[in-house]
Order: C-alpha cells, then sequence, then structure tokens
C-alpha cells in the first residue's frame, strides 16, 4: 500500500477484508462520503477502476499476502462472490433431486408447499409467465429472493446486484403466475415500476387467496 496516508491504508485495509462502504464508515467513525472519497484517492493512486480491480492489486502486494489469513477469518471479499453462488446453487440442486416432483395438477398441493419445493419450482419455470402459483409457492420464493440478496449484500454491493440480477426473471414470473392465480391479470406486474405505491398494490394482491379457474363455472 506504499503511496497511500494511513487513513487511506485503513480503508484499503478494510475493502480487502469485505467489508461494504456502510461498514467501513462505521468502523472508522467517519461519513460514507469520506469512505467514498477515500476509496477515489485510492483507485487513483493504485490505478484501479473497481472495487474488484483494487482487492485484486492489494492481493498481489506483500501487505495483502500477510493480511490473507485475517480475510479469510472475517469472510469472503467480493471477488469471491462467484465461488459462494456455485455452492449455494450446488446445495440447491442436490437438495431439489432428493424430492418427489410437486403434483401440479392438485389446486391443494400448492398450499402445502414448503420453503425448498417453492425454490425448487419457481427455478425449473424459471421464465414460465404461464399457468398459475399460489400463495405459498410465491412467498417462500419471495423470502428466498430477499436472503439471497442480503446474504451477498454482506459481501457487497456488486455480489447482491448480481445475486438480484440472476432470480429476477423468475422472481417476475412467479408474481406474474401469482396474479393469475389470484383472479388478477399478469400485466400489472408493470406496476413494478411505479415508486413505493407499485410494489405496495401488488404486495395487496400477491396475498389474495386463489380464484376459482374461469372454467370452473
Amino acid at each position: 500500500m506504499d503511496g497511500l496516508s494511513s487513513r487511506e491504508q485503513q480503508v484499503a485495509q478494510l475493502v480487502l477484508e469485505g467489508k461494504s462502504n456502510k461498514q467501513i464508515a462505521a468502523l472508522l467513525h467517519i461519513s460514507l462520503s469520506t469512505v467514498e472519497f477515500h476509496l477515489k484517492n485510492i483507485y487513483a493512486r493504485l490505478q484501479v477502476s473497481s472495487r474488484v480491480e483494487l482487492i485484486l492489486k492489494l492481493r498481489e502486494s506483500t501487505v495483502a499476502g500477510a493480511a490473507q489469513p485475517a480475510e479469510n477469518r472475517d469472510g469472503q471479499s467480493s471477488s469471491d462472490w462467484s465461488t459462494l453462488w456455485k455452492q449455494a446453487v450446488a446445495k440447491f440442486g442436490k437438495e431439489m433431486r432428493r424430492m418427489n416432483v410437486v403434483n401440479e395438477t392438485n389446486p391443494g398441493q400448492t398450499a402445502a408447499m414448503t420453503f425448498l419445493e417453492a425454490v425448487r419450482v419457481c427455478l425449473a419455470k424459471y421464465a414460465q409467465f404461464e399457468g398459475r402459483a399460489g400463495r405459498a409457492e410465491f412467498w417462500w420464493f419471495a423470502l428466498f429472493v430477499t436472503l439471497l440478496v442480503s446474504a451477498f449484500q454482506y459481501v457487497s454491493d456488486a455480489a447482491a446486484a448480481v445475486a438480484m440480477i440472476s432470480v429476477l426473471l423468475p422472481f417476475l414470473a412467479v408474481g406474474a403466475r401469482r396474479l393469475r392465480d389470484a383472479g388478477k391479470n399478469p400485466w400489472w406486474m408493470f406496476f413494478l415500476l411505479v415508486p413505493v405505491g407499485g410494489i405496495i398494490m401488488l404486495g395487496i394482491y400477491w396475498a389474495q387467496p386463489s380464484a376459482p379457474p374461469p372454467d370452473a363455472g
């Protein structure tokens, strides 16, 4: 970390340990804007353009090599998000293969759907907007998305963004199926574009009980 001030070295070390800007500000008792100011200076002095490049460059240095054991104790850095994601997917894949296929022809089956069953079904129907989805299927998967993004948020904002993008399409698909199951038009999903009010209105619709099929008489 030659060429960095003592404060910049502290910020760089915390970045190397996988801390977010908010965590760095809290640990150093400085404002978030001050952290961002120090990061800009660090990027310029070390000739990098992103957080990932900074971590990789610090790891190549002698100081970064000495700091590696502490990093392993404190958690994964943002450059390791892909490994964490693959491990998570592999774990869910093994669990999903052990479960029996949900009998989707039984309307009552979705009501008794478990968390892992909901995740399996929604990922299997990755981009399927047709059909119906019960409340259990939708809300379990919504919980999965929340937990997944929150876990990666602890690593870094970039990792959380990648995780959110990965599950955005199946979330939109199950949201559309849930609206149809509740007797609403799936095109209501466009209200997600409306700030605050849109998600509140959709939340109310998603919470509605299943409506009888159109041909149920």
